[in-house]
């Protein structure tokens, strides 16, 4: 028998599937996913960004921010970056939405995941958000938040994408522990 491994009910965000990743969890759950893009566009890096793609700080990259919904429930802001080396000029730049997902774009573009590194963290909302990331998934300053931020690394090792993950307290990434 194998090492005992944890599993994330992540990997349907990062693998190369068809249709919408959370359309169908929240389906699964009996409610209606949707969502909402919030903005698309080149950025210099934020040190933090920059330092998780390994790219000095201030380099262009794409980011998109979505605001997630749950029957139409704010739930979570959704940001991902990538280098603009590889994103800019794509779709991935641009407010609308993306046919068949970012996972099955960047994998017809040649990048797929090979490993996943997350790390999941807790704060106030104040302290991880804006104040109109804040207003738009109801949040007072001291409510409580998760934060999930995903690395996603290529078969070289290097990063590709990241993502930070603020979701509302009541939602969770669901882990299970399997043989294998």
């Amino acid at each position: 028998m194998g090492q005992p491994r944890w599993a994330t009910t992540s990997d349907q965000y990062i693998l190369p599937t068809a249709g919408d990743a959370w359309a169908a969890e929240a389906s699964a759950g009996g409610e209606r996913g949707s969502q909402r893009i919030l903005s698309a566009g080149t950025i210099p890096a934020p040190d933090d960004i920059a330092e998780g793609l390994r790219i000095p700080a201030g380099t262009s990259v794409v980011a998109r921010r979505r605001l997630i919904l749950a029957d139409d429930r704010p739930v979570e802001i959704a940001c991902s970056y990538w280098p603009a080396s590889i994103a800019g000029m794509t779709i991935l730049a641009e407010p609308e939405k993306v046919s068949g997902g970012t996972a099955r774009f960047l994998a017809e573009v040649g990048y797929e995941p090979h490993e996943v590194h997350e790390d999941i963290t807790a704060a106030a909302a104040q302290a991880v958000t804006s104040l109109d990331e804040r207003m738009a998934m109801q949040l007072g300053d001291g409510d409580p938040v998760l934060v999930l931020t995903r690395i996603v690394l290529d078969a070289a090792g290097q990063p590709y994408q990241v993502d930070v993950n603020v979701m509302v307290a009541g939602r969770h990434t669901r882990y299970v522990r399997s043989a294998g």
